[in-house]
């Protein structure tokens, strides 16, 4: 008995899967052949070798940076230039910090290249949209700060492209970075692909996730989302294409700007609030306090910012030892206090907890974060943040950093001066963003940007400037080294020893705490 003949439903939706397929063999046939296009030929492009890594690159973020003139911008634009010819319907979107810079930068390079119109692509200037046949999408864009991030809240990216990383604030990267997704399987998220030089409020950010992670770029880091994360580096030499009037204008820069931009070096940039700061000099392995030291806590409030408390004992020179940090967001206000007292040790005897004074500041109806705090058994001091404050406060980090006659651990190990603040190696995130912290690009160029990581900057401002007039040094009388001729006396009589040491006041006795 032969079968019933297949209903006219069950018909069109096999004609259904049949077209599917076929448009899915369309799409791969067309990718494959718009993947095979000659992109940088059309347009006259011709990458130097270290362009050539960076467009060979597969990791999900890659940065090419370093020195000036290193043709990142070039690479970064025509980088998305051809994931628009090569994916069909991506959107890429590419980010300078204000549009004055986009103009100079991406878009001028743009604009060298015909803006795309040998590969049929059409320019929209009241938009700053560069589209493509196959309904791909470059969109030019500028984000200062994260208002600005925000109006692209709705949009979606599979490519983000940064010129001049380390300018744009973190929290505006970190945001655009979350728009990266995709509604469909034939349209891949490819990730980010950026460009810049050493300095900027998002210097220290981009340094750890590229620079120290990689080694310099000397292998391949998985973050902790999983993704892959390379550096290139980029030298003023790998660009043949410099001419040597450039080049000497590099030279002719100040020593900061000139190893910035020049040698692309990353432990020193123009900007750099604190550049007194030297690792092997002012951090220190832990090592037991005397419990007679006074301790003293500084606290820079933060929920969806970082929230930083910082610990330091004084010794009896008046020298500053940070040895204790908590570092954290998204903790209510409740729980910093559990934590706070949870850290401390069951007899450590704390002096006082200088804190930020919009602790103080009540919010509506919820109770001032200082009043929670003393409900929990965390008493604070206000830091006391006034008028000149905070210019105040960089200049006492200043004066801690500086070099005085060498404490007794470090005189048993041979050294002759010393900081006069020592952070113990334990307080990591202290280490990690007190020497990248940039001076301010907008307002006041004295004080430090605070678009930049500055919490444990500023929670160790706190403490720092309650902490009275500055360290002052106890030394012995030295033994007098010159001794002056009496015509009364036979023999000599020795001078009086000098009122100081290094400019510091010898002290002989007393209230070392006194001011």
């Amino acid at each position: 008995m032969s079968s019933p003949p297949p209903s006219l439903s069950l018909l069109k939706l096999q004609r259904l899967r049949e077209l599917k397929q076929l448009q899915a063999e369309i799409r791969q046939r067309e990718a494959e052949r718009l993947r095979r296009i000659d992109v940088f030929g059309l347009l006259d492009y011709v990458p130097t070798a270290r362009q050539q890594l960076f467009h060979d690159a597969e990791e999900f973020a890659v940065l090419m940076g370093g020195a000036a003139g290193g043709g990142k911008s070039k690479a970064l634009t025509m980088e998305a230039i051809r994931a628009c010819v090569r994916y069909p319907g991506i959107r890429v979107g590419a980010f300078r910090r204000t549009y004055g810079e986009l103009k100079e930068s991406l878009l001028a390079e743009l604009a060298s290249v015909g803006y795309a119109g040998a590969l049929g692509a059409s320019w929209n200037g009241t938009e700053y949209e560069l589209r493509f046949p196959n309904g791909s999408l470059l969109m030019f864009r500028y984000a200062e700060s994260l208002k600005d991030s925000t109006r692209r809240q709705g949009g979606q990216y599979q490519l983000l492209v940064f010129d001049e990383l380390t300018l744009t604030p973190p929290d505006v990267v970190a945001f655009l970075e979350s728009r990266l997704r995709t509604g469909r399987g034939d349209v891949p998220v490819i990730g980010v692909r950026a460009g810049t030089n050493p300095g900027g409020p998002g210097h220290g950010g981009v340094k750890q996730r590229y620079v120290d992670a990689t080694s310099y770029g000397e292998r391949v880091v998985i973050d902790e989302r999983g993704r892959t994360v390379r550096f290139i580096p980029s030298k003023l030499a790998d660009n043949p294409h410099v001419n040597r009037e450039y080049a000497d204008d590099l030279k002719a820069l100040p020593e900061k700007l000139r190893r910035a931009f020049l040698d692309g070096d990353w432990e020193s940039f123009m900007g750099q609030a604190l550049s007194e700061w030297r690792h092997e000099r002012h951090t220190i392995a832990p090592i037991a306090l005397p419990a007679s030291w006074r301790r003293y806590v500084g606290i820079d409030w933060g929920y969806t910012a970082p929230w930083c408390v910082l610990w330091a004992a004084v010794d009896e020179d008046g020298r500053v030892w940070f040895y204790r940090e908590l570092y954290a967001t998204q903790v209510g206000e409740a729980e910093q206090a559990r934590r706070i007292l949870a850290a401390e040790a069951a007899d450590e005897q704390v002096a006082a907890r200088y804190a930020d004074d919009s602790m103080w500041a009540t919010r509506g109806d919820a109770q001032a974060v200082a009043d929670v705090y003393a409900q929990h058994g965390v008493p604070l001091t206000a830091a006391g943040k006034g008028p000149g404050s905070r210019l105040s406060g960089l200049q006492r980090w200043h004066s801690y950093l500086a070099e005085a006659p060498a404490c007794p651990h470090h005189r048993a190990q041979g050294w002759e001066t010393c900081p006069k603040v020592h952070v113990f190696t334990t307080c990591a995130n202290l280490i990690r963003t007190l020497p990248v912290l940039p001076h301010a690009m907008s307002g006041n160029p004295e004080d430090v940007d605070t678009h930049a990581e500055d919490h444990a900057y500023d929670a160790g401002r706190y403490l720092l400037i309650n902490l009275g007039g500055g360290a002052r040094f106890h030394f012995p009388a030295p033994e007098p080294a010159v001794r002056a001729l009496d015509p009364n006396v036979q023999g000599a009589a020795p001078v009086a020893a000098p009122p100081s040491i290094g400019g510091f006041p010898i002290l002989s006795g007393g209230d070392p705490w006194a001011l």
